[in-house]
């Protein structure tokens, strides 16, 4: 009878285990690829030089390196801290935007709001004005 509870409770740890790191991968998943978006508007603001505030030169021409490295450590962030991965890459967003518009940190959340709502609303009248 001990036998079976003991092989019940390694089962169920085993269980617990592998769910877990099942949890893990696919975090660190959801941070790969929202991370490899970063790359790619870093690599189109900063990499060729697009940016609105920053002048000189382009840091690094090369799309695989951005999307490489910024994907990885997303990635790695979501292993670690899983659900908190999606704090950083909003973080991460915010702070380009507050960079490229030169804003107070409250000011860009709105604008964002403001043209969200325009945008509802234009495509609620395209869509049920009659032809």
């Amino acid at each position: 009878m001990c036998m079976v509870r003991m092989a019940i409770t390694i089962d169920g740890r085993r269980s617990r285990v592998l769910h877990g790191l099942l949890d893990r991968l696919g975090y660190a998943l959801i941070g790969a690829f929202f991370g490899s978006i970063i790359g790619i508007a870093g690599w189109w603001l900063y990499g060729v030089a697009h940016s609105l505030n920053y002048s000189g030169p382009g840091m690094d021409p090369v799309l695989r390196h951005w999307v490489q490295y910024s994907g990885g450590a997303f990635a790695a962030w979501g292993v670690v801290f899983r659900e908190r991965a999606a704090d950083a890459v909003g973080d991460t967003v915010s702070a380009i935007l507050h960079f490229e518009f030169d804003e107070a940190p409250g000011r860009t959340a709105s604008a964002l709001v403001s043209c969200v709502v325009l945008a509802i609303t234009l495509a609620a009248i395209w869509f049920t004005s009659p032809v």
